[in-house]
């Protein structure tokens, strides 16, 4: 882990999360890797964050248990890391849902807030679409023929 002090969060995401995201967050002036473009794909968890990391970098995934797991391995163990940002899951198709919570994280903390800690995308506003299935009923329709 880098030791020298960092304003600007640089965000890495994990495989699972597009990597469409990492190039509209460069288009906008952030410093974004994906997993595919580190080569990363198919690599285990823990590899992922190794590599943020050793790159400075906070992981942004959609993998609550498995990473909530290493971040508290991780500090049993003394070691230190870039930050984890844990997000609902999106869809390519439901990008702008979370580009629009990773700029507001981007723009509010820095790189020193966020090592070691884990951040969930859930206080900048990201929240899971709902499915149709899971919406409230607002209405009744009569459908018996007059």
């Amino acid at each position: 882990m880098q030791s020298k002090s960092a304003l600007f969060i640089q965000i890495y995401t994990d495989e699972h999360v597009t990597p469409v995201l990492a190039q509209i967050l460069r288009q906008r002036g952030y410093v974004a890797q994906s997993a595919q473009e580190a080569g990363m794909l198919e690599q285990d968890d823990e590899d992922h964050l190794a590599y943020a990391t050793r790159n400075g970098m906070a992981i942004l995934t959609f993998n609550r248990d498995d990473f909530e797991r290493l971040a508290r391995e991780w500090t049993a163990a003394g070691r230190e890391h870039g930050g984890i940002v844990i997000s609902p899951q999106f869809g390519i198709e439901q990008i702008t849902g979370l580009l629009h919570p990773i700029i507001r994280l981007l723009d509010s903390l820095t790189a020193d807030e966020i090592r070691n800690q884990v951040v969930y995308l859930q206080r900048f506003g990201a929240h899971r679409p709902r499915r149709v299935s899971e919406m409230p009923v607002d209405y009744a329709v009569d459908m018996t023929p007059a």
